[in-house]
Formats: C-alpha cells, structure tokens, sequence
C-alpha cells in the first residue's frame, strides 16, 4: 500500500495574486515533474500568450505570478499553460452525466498527478474548484454558474500544437457560464489530442463533445450521457486507440447497470467500488483510480473522495460567498502502486 495525500488549497484575490500564493504552496518537484513531458524550449510563448489573451487573459497573469513565487522565468512557468503538445502515455477515465448530476473518476498515475484540489475566486473570471493538473489546468471542476466538466483521454494520434484538454477545461470554467459556451469555445480553441469531454449546466443541459486537432462532434441525450476514453461517434471512430477493451468494458458497464433510477450519492459509491470496472488499481500502466469527483446540479453539493479515503462534501454556494472549507488535505492509500 503507498499513502496518498491531496493538499486542498484556496485562493480569493487577483489573477497574479492568486498565482503567487500558488507558487508559494506547490511543491517545486512538480516543474521537474512537467519537465520530463514537455520541452520547455518548444513551447512557442508568442503564439501561447497571443492564445490566453485572445480567450482568458487573466491566466497569463496567473503564470506570471507563479513565475514570481517560484523565482524563475515566465519561459520556465509556461510548463504549466497547458500549451504545446506532452508527451504522456493513455489514462482512463469514466464518467455519467445528466441534469441532476456529473459524476467522474480519474485514472492514471500518481507519479504524474499533481495531488492537488483547487478553489480559485478570481477576480478577472467565475470562481471555481477542481483537481488541478500542471497547476493551472483542471482535469475536472465546476464553477460558480453552476457549469461542470470533465476530460476523458482518447488519443494522442496525431498531436498539433494547441491547448491540452486540462487547460481548456480551466479556460471554460473562468470564462463560459452554460453548456453551450463551453461547446462553442472548445470549437474556437486549438487542441493538441483527442479528448471526451463531459459536460452539464445549472440548467439541465447536457452534452459530451468528442474533439481531435481537426474534427469536433457533439453527443447529446435527453436522460443520461456516458463516457469513458473512446469516441463513439463513427465518423470519429479513426482516431480511436488500437486497444478499446477497458473502455469498451466500463462502458457496457454503465449502460447496462440501471442507474437512471439510483440517487447520487448511489453513483458516487459505483464510481468508487472496487468490484466495478469503473474502479481500477493498474498504476504503473497508468490506469490507476486517483480520485472520483461529483457535482449535483440541484444541490449545488461537490462531492470528491480518493481511494480508500473519506469523501469530503461541500456546498460551493458556500465557499463563493467567502466561507473556506476547514479541511486541508485528503487521506487515502493505493493499492499496487
């Protein structure tokens, strides 16, 4: 067993301030971490900073002020814009979404995780909180409009540079209020993979939107939406992995379980049972379950929870109004890792 530990950490103030205090907190190992999937010296930082101030340029104030905290070149902090195109190896991730609730797991590997749940309330965008990757970026969140999303890898087929999906994700959050501006800046920004993205608003508006470097479709359903880590559009189906077994398999699991009649917390604890294939502990194939995130439209409750840990519930509506969570961290263990 290997103890995991998430910092939870929270932030008011402006865009640079906010990325200050982070590069105050945050571990100085994570820039070593980034630095072995991504080359900072291929990052273009003119066409990087000539995209977040086209589509949230508060974000570039935010890197500035990690850049300041840590004591090193905004060049060197661009390892966290999300901009460019990694290098790193498949995950897996699940997810069900539908107008009361969007519920998620996230697999890959602790090696590669930042370990970190965020709550922002910047100034210059929505308030917002999420599990982040490369510190600026979210692999899932909702905001204060009640809009929530989630990544779900597909493929790293042929790659462009452009945006990974962690960051659209934190773009969407700050700055879109509803599903359909969420779809509509996905289509305007530049990706660098194919990702599944998992979407649902205050309004009960649902959608998942398969996006590649080149092509951008849209599932949608009046009940429920399921996703994991393919493209189940045909006219997408080219860029799927070789190998769809496990996706397929979580897959067939949801759509089969009858879970349209199973209250919330009921799927939170699906997502979290180790005799479902939702639940995985191939960590060193980076297929391992990390944490499961939910958010419950009509409550406004976020739910988040890591293996064999105790799930910490929330009303966001709460921290918004300026009341931080007492919590600091999260406590679980992995198994196999």
């Amino acid at each position: 067993m290997k103890p995991l530990k998430i910092a939870i950490e929270q932030y008011r103030g402006t865009a640079y301030d906010i990325g200050y205090e982070q590069g105050k907190q945050i571990n100085t190992s994570l820039i070593d971490m980034f630095s072995r999937i991504v080359d900072e010296d291929e990052i273009d930082l003119t066409e990087l900073k000539k995209l977040y101030s086209i589509h949230a340029p508060h974000l570039l104030d935010e890197m500035y002020g990690l850049a300041d905290a840590l004591a090193i070149p905004f060049k060197r902090a661009a390892l966290f814009s999300g901009y460019g195109a990694p290098e790193i190896k498949g995950m897996g991730c699940s997810s069900v979404v539908n107008n009361k609730m969007l519920v998620r797991n996230y697999d890959f590997s602790p090696e590669l995780y930042d370990a970190r749940l965020v709550f922002v309330q910047p100034k210059e965008g929505y308030a917002s909180v999420g599990h982040s990757l490369h510190v600026t970026g979210r692999l899932e969140g909702v905001n204060e409009k009640g809009l929530a999303i989630a990544l779900h890898f597909v493929n790293s087929k042929e790659p462009q540079n452009g945006f990974t999906a962690a960051s659209v994700i934190r773009i969407i959050l700050d700055t879109c209020k509803n599903t359909e501006e969420a779809i509509d800046k996905i289509k305007q920004l530049p990706h660098s993979w194919s990702y599944n993205f998992s979407i649902g608003d205050a309004e009960g508006n649902t959608a998942v939107v398969e996006e590649s470097p080149f092509e951008i479709k849209v599932r949608r359903d009046e009940n429920m939406l399921f996703c994991t880590n393919h493209f189940q559009k045909e006219e997408m189906s080219r860029l799927n992995r070789e190998h769809l077994a496990g996706s397929k398999k979580r897959l067939d699991f949801l759509s089969n379980s009858e879970l349209e009649n199973r209250s919330a917390l009921a799927f939170f604890n699906t997502f979290r049972d180790s005799d479902t294939p939702l639940y995985n502990e191939a960590y060193k194939a980076f297929f391992g379950t990390l944490h499961t995130f939910a958010y419950l439209f009509d409550e406004r409750k976020v739910l988040t929870a890591i293996p064999h840990g105790e799930v910490l519930k929330f009303d966001f509506t709460e921290w918004i109004k300026g009341k931080n969570i007492e919590q600091k961290e999260l406590n679980g263990y992995l198994n196999d890792a």
